[in-house]
């Protein structure tokens, strides 16, 4: 079981964390600016939801590359984005890293899930590329990038390889060039985490998404070294909820009457779509 601290505990601050937010286009990406995050995450899980496809490797770098420059074109947030294992083979990885920094990207991650990719969030068996040839495709990827930043993110606690290859693994990525560290997890193996960072704390700038781990305050991964969180699939998710609600009311009643206080204004829309002063 993860224990928490309690923040009142502890004196670490916030402050110290980059906060951001999962987005898919650029309405979701402006309307997260508004809401004051700091950092953008295009996960494949939010885009492949958005083109209406299966989290399993679907979605092209090409596809990707186009939102990222749709995102581009409504904020100046930097925008961090999900490369999957890099489409399966060092070349697809190097081109990518390529489209997306043309694109407009600030970063990219990549991970050591094997090819098809399955979603990290489910439980259940994977294969992962090994360790040393993942790491060969880190290094094409730093060598074919100018100022993008490449996050190694390892699958090792997700597909029940434990603590100590997990640890392994990130600090082989960290010798290969990468730029940043992600460890995921997800609801089975939530518990292995904070060990993993402890012994990784200090070694690069540690980035997660902690879906799986929604009770943890953002001041003790602060504790524990990470620089970056991101909620993602936060948007998407809620998405789901409140539209399918609205839409069920509208479909059943056909009277705009009777959603209209759970609906935007037109005004709201008109004025979200005009371009930020200054």
């Amino acid at each position: 079981m993860i224990k928490v601290s309690n923040p009142a505990d502890n004196p670490a601050s916030s402050n110290g964390i980059e906060v951001g937010v999962g987005v898919h286009d650029a309405l979701t990406a402006r309307l997260a600016e508004r809401a004051g995050f700091e950092l953008l995450w295009l996960g494949s899980l939010e885009v492949c939801s958005r083109f209406g496809i299966p989290d399993r490797n679907l979605l092209t770098p090409t596809e990707m590359a186009t939102v990222i420059r749709e995102v581009r074109a409504v904020t100046n947030l930097p925008v961090y984005v999900d490369a999957d294992n890099g489409y399966g083979s060092d070349l697809c990885a190097t081109r990518a890293v390529r489209d997306f920094e043309a694109a407009g990207a600030y970063a990219v991650c990549v991970e050591d899930n094997a090819f098809p990719k399955l979603n990290s969030l489910v439980v259940s068996a994977r294969e992962l590329v090994p360790c040393d040839e993942f790491a060969v495709r880190l290094s094409r990827m730093t060598e074919s990038r100018k100022d993008l930043r490449v996050i190694a993110r390892t699958e090792a606690l997700t597909a029940g390889f434990g603590i100590d290859e997990a640890v392994r693994r990130l600090r082989v990525y960290a010798e290969a060039g990468a730029d940043g560290l992600f460890v995921q997890v997800n609801s089975a193996c939530r518990d292995q985490l904070f060990p993993v960072l402890e012994q990784v704390r200090g070694l690069l700038p540690v980035v997660l998404a902690p879906t799986a781990l929604p009770e943890v305050p953002l001041e003790e991964f602060s504790r524990l070294g990470v620089s970056t969180v991101f909620f993602a699939n936060v948007v998407v998710r809620r998405l789901l909820t409140a539209l399918s609600g609205t839409l069920s009311d509208l479909r059943r009643s056909c009277r705009l009457a009777d959603v209209e206080d759970t609906i935007a204004s037109v005004r709201e829309v008109l004025q979200l779509a005009e371009p930020a002063a200054g």
